[in-house]
This record gives structure tokens, C-alpha cells and sequence, in this order.
């Protein structure tokens, strides 16, 4: 039964793994079935029959590589004296990872803000990850309800940083970067 399962999903694999591939080396425009399919050693039947469209299949493929940083970060926040020294480490550690290959930022947030109907199940789990490894960086003992909003907005905050790195707007993430830190003074005053 284990074994059944096993080879179900190799062809999952290689197909996030095809799309990771192509979107890395062409940006989104290189998101298509043909190309996907053959990279994957799969049929298009097989992307749709666990896809329900190229951005959901981006989207899995990103998260599902992205999976060891958020199990790190919410099982072990980052180590500071304050709420804003933790978060600063996290989203350094966050921006880091996205801004390192922008064809793939870039497609990932055009999957994510494609407005399609499968695609909105992921925005609100992105945004819910998000939230809770900066809920556990303000508070590694356990957030209050005031540290979950505080979070939806740094969550709010850098993802509107990220779009605007990814649009051309800074020239690097240390921008962002700039931009989290300042947030994180308004919002996690020091006691």
C-alpha cells in the first residue's frame, strides 16, 4: 500500500519539480503544459488530474519547496533579545530566500495574485503561514491576540515590499528589509 502510494506520487514530483525548472530558467511565461509534461515524463492529463491550473501548480511546487524554512521557523523562531530583533532575523531569512531567483518570485506572485478561483485557497494559506511564523517570532512563548495582528499587518506590509521589488521599485531586498524594520518600530514597541 505504502509502495502504491510511493509511485502515485512520483509523477507529482516531478511535475512540481518540472515547473520549478522552466520558471527558474524562463520566468512565467515558461509555465506551459507541453513543456512541463515533457520536462516531467507525464501527459497533460496527468498535470490537470492533480492540478487545477498552472498557478495552483506553481504555487504547491514553491510552498512545498519552501516547507523546511516554515517547520524551522515556526518550531524554532529566531533567536533576539526583542520582538523586533526575532522578526528582522525572520524576514531576512524570508527575503533572502525569495529575492534569490526572481523569475521565480516574480511568477509565484503573478500565480498568487492571478484572481482565479483555485488560486485563492493558497493566497490564504501563504498569508496564514506568513502570519503564524511572525506571530512566533514576536512571541516564541505564544502570541496574544494583539501579536496575531500585528502579524497580519508585517505580513500585509512585506508582502507589498516583495511586490515592490519584484515590480523594479528597489533595487535589492535590503529595501525591503528597510522597510520591515521601520514597521517593526511602529509596530512592536520595546518595553
Amino acid at each position: 500500500m505504502a509502495r502504491a502510494a510511493a509511485t502515485r506520487q512520483e509523477p507529482r514530483r516531478r511535475i512540481l519539480q518540472a515547473a520549478l525548472e522552466l520558471v527558474a530558467g524562463g520566468g512565467y511565461e515558461a509555465l506551459q503544459v507541453r513543456a512541463i509534461s515533457e520536462r516531467a515524463g507525464v501527459s497533460s492529463r496527468t498535470i490537470y488530474a492533480n492540478f487545477p491550473s498552472l498557478d495552483s501548480l506553481l504555487i504547491v511546487a514553491v510552498a512545498e519547496q519552501s516547507e523546511p524554512l516554515y517547520t524551522r521557523a515556526t518550531r524554532s523562531p529566531p533567536r533576539g533579545r526583542t520582538a523586533a530583533e526575532r522578526v528582522d532575523r525572520l524576514i531576512s531569512d524570508l527575503t533572502q530566500t525569495m529575492t534569490a531567483n526572481r523569475e521565480i518570485t516574480v511568477a509565484l506572485l503573478r500565480a498568487l495574485l492571478s484572481g482565479k478561483r483555485d488560486v485563492s485557497q493558497y493566497v490564504h494559506g501563504f498569508g496564514g503561514v506568513l502570519q503564524s511564523m511572525l506571530a512566533s517570532a514576536i512571541a516564541p512563548n505564544g502570541p496574544t491576540a494583539r501579536d496575531r495582528e500585528v502579524a497580519e499587518l508585517l505580513e500585509s506590509i512585506w508582502f507589498a515590499a516583495l511586490i515592490g521589488w519584484t515590480s523594479g521599485t528597489s533595487a535589492d531586498g535590503g529595501e525591503i528589509g528597510h522597510i520591515m524594520r521601520r514597521a517593526c518600530g511602529l509596530l512592536l514597541p520595546e518595553v
